[in-house]
């Protein structure tokens, strides 16, 4: 930024002043140094679920590689990123990497990437031809046409299209060797039949004409015909095996099925919907119903599961008792409760005995352990580490952090701060504000040193005897801050935006989190936010296509529409879109389910991650960055696996 130009009357003064005000911002604080990396470290990253620290890992060794190691690495780096639901940034990796001259196998790999950027998108038909492209090259390896299967078959997922998926990996298990990976193929195949209805099964196994599909197809409607009674089950598997002897369907998961583990089985018939209605919570907990009810209302499936709606009152630890009698009811999953106390409660109290998942993360460490046992929430500290993340990849290094001092500002800070570090960023400033007052000016010349520069000019006017020209808004502030991460709501960043802009920050980048934007267009107040960029769900950033039908079709005159508790009205849709899909994404660590509030990917610790759309105010009104993004299917699988 240029500094301000003065037009004094102490000409003479105002030189020993522009000197010594220069010296007024913080010396720049060094990167830290270069440290030689070597594939573990990147593979750990990419292991443990750290993305985006994964892409950097791959990214210096590339440029320390030569060809083809160089071209190597510059693809899992692609592919780490396309797993950390940037896709963007995979793409231009991906369009720089020269693959003349090499091994064909990185031309297809090449395209099997593009494929799966594409489909990140929600372009799913080109996804495929780039798939078909690579399947053509000529001696391809065994893996990458395996690959191209799996992602393939995650195509036509999306594109509703089952058996055209269950083709693609009946196709894949020709090519993958070893017990373990055939059995995870039969699995993932089998996942997807299970799913499908009676009616639909039998009207596929009168189309088909490969006797392995109509096996499966077969096996999958002796399954659903016989669900619930042990014996019977058993025998018709027998049945079906004299029918098959042949089937390339391996005992391990002829096993499964006939005595499948809690959590297995794909069909749903009675889902407990738990949730504080008689709280002071209880408008939360309505719109979280009203969400998930209007996804069932919407379901046309003459099979679906019937929903029953328990309240766990305004105590938390009422909750554990909700849940057994929900059991005892016969439910076969649950969802809920909401909050975190409730959460605690039900881990700390109750036997998880059937498929959950929680409207709330927990740190309980029972939680971690169960494999039926799913973390669904919106913690504000998610959206705090992919601001992290959003503004290293847009290539800052060096941090300032704006932040209420309460609970939750604390939290944000400390979520930004671990992953910002993670990634080899710098925090240079970090300022707490009071959130119950107006003029933040204070707190906002302390984190970009104004308060030093005001200081120095006074001594230098004491020094020279002589009253300077000066204005608090042409201090200098600290040079060395490339961004500022902002923890405010609305009401307060339509306040702190223009300070900051007052103290020579307007051209600093702002990042924040969903909090800063209430949910409604608001240019008139929301002007003073311009610049701000922020992260928040497609349900509330998407005006147009599938949301915009959706909303339509669903919500209707829903009187809090637009609102803070629209967010919530997102979480029971995806709450009940998701619940067939939950073992599928847990299969796959790349894999994303594209719901309302988001892509959802899960971890190995059960909690659902959402990876958010970017915004940014311009005139008042929040625009989307990454526009491609918009156009993809809501309630649609994308795998990410591969590299």
């Amino acid at each position: 930024m240029k500094a301000t130009r003065f037009s004094p009357r102490f000409p003479w003064a105002v030189a020993v002043l522009a000197a010594v005000l220069a010296g007024c911002g913080t010396v720049r604080v060094a990167p830290p140094p270069e440290v030689p990396v070597r594939p573990e470290a990147a593979e750990r990253a990419e292991q443990a679920g750290e993305y985006v620290l994964a892409a950097r890992e791959y990214s210096r060794l590339a440029h320390a590689a030569q060809p083809p190691q160089k071209q190597h690495f510059q693809l899992r780096a692609a592919d780490a990123l396309i797993k950390a639901g940037q896709a963007r940034e995979a793409r231009d990796i991906v369009q720089g990497v020269k693959v003349a001259g090499l091994d064909s196998s990185f031309a297809a790999r090449r395209l099997i990437l593009l494929a799966r950027i594409l489909a990140s998108e929600g372009a799913h038909e080109k996804a495929i031809r780039q798939l078909d492209e690579a399947a053509r090259t000529r001696n391809l390896d065994p893996n990458l046409i395996a690959e191209i299967h799996r992602v393939r078959a995650q195509q036509e997922l999306a594109l509703n299209n089952p058996i055209g998926a269950v083709r693609n990996l009946v196709q894949r298990e020709s090519y993958i060797v070893g017990k373990e990976a055939i059995a995870e193929n039969q699995v993932d195949l089998w996942k997807i039949l299970s799913a499908l209805s009676r009616s639909r099964l039998a009207a596929e196994r009168d189309l088909a004409r490969d006797p392995a599909l109509s096996g499966w197809i077969d096996l999958a409607l002796a399954a659903s015909e016989n669900a619930g009674s042990p014996s019977r089950l058993a025998t018709a598997i027998a049945r079906w095996r004299q029918e098959y002897p042949k089937h390339p369907a391996g005992e391990p998961l002829l096993a499964l099925i006939a005595t499948p583990a809690p959590g297995f089985a794909a069909r749903i018939d009675r889902i407990a919907l738990l949730l504080p209605l008689t709280s002071s919570y209880a408008l939360a907990a309505q719109a979280v119903r009203d969400g998930l009810l209007a996804m069932d209302a919407a379901n046309s499936d003459p099979e679906k599961p019937k929903v029953k709606v328990y309240d766990t009152g305004a105590d938390p630890a009422k909750a554990a008792e909700a849940y057994n009698t929900a059991v005892q009811e016969g439910a076969q999953v649950v969802i809920g409760p909401l909050g975190r106390e409730a959460v605690d409660s039900v881990i700390r109290s109750t036997q998880i005995a059937v498929p959950t998942l929680l409207l709330s993360h927990t740190d309980e460490e029972a939680a971690a352990k169960s494999k039926i046992l799913f973390q669904f929430g919106l913690p504000p500290e998610q959206e705090a580490r992919q601001s992290a993340e959003r503004a290293y990849l847009d290539g800052h290094r060096q941090a300032a952090l704006f932040y209420p001092k309460n609970a939750w500002g604390e939290r944000l800070a400390a979520a930004f701060t671990a992953q910002w570090q993670r990634l080899g960023g710098l925090v240079v400033a970090t300022q707490a504000y009071q959130e119950d007052q107006n003029d933040y000016s204070e707190s906002i010349k302390q984190m970009l040193n104004i308060e030093q520069s005001i200081a120095r000019k006074d001594l230098l006017e004491r020094k020279l005897g002589v009253k300077i020209p000066f204005e608090a808004n042409h201090a200098r502030r600290r040079q060395d801050v490339d961004f500022i991460f902002l923890a405010a709501d609305a009401k307060r960043g339509r306040l702190i935006k223009p300070q900051l802009n007052f103290y020579q920050a307007a051209r600093v980048p702002v990042y924040a989190t969903s909090h800063i934007y209430t949910g409604k267009d608001d240019p008139v107040n929301d002007t003073d936010l311009d610049g701000v960029l922020f992260a928040d769900m497609p349900w509330m950033l998407v005006g147009d296509g599938k949301i915009q039908e959706l909303r339509a079709r669903l919500q209707g005159n829903w009187p809090h529409a637009r609102s803070d508790l629209d967010r919530l009205y997102a979480l029971g849709m995806d709450s009940y879109a998701i619940l067939p899909h939950l073992n599928r994404i847990g299969a796959d660590s790349g894999a994303r389910f594209n719901g309302v509030t988001s892509g959802l990917s899960l971890d190995r610790n059960g909690r659902l991650h959402r990876h958010l759309l970017w915004a940014q105010f311009r005139k008042g009104v929040p625009r989307l960055i990454d526009t491609s993004l918009s156009s993809r299917g809501q309630f649609q699988i994308e795998s990410a696996s591969g590299g």
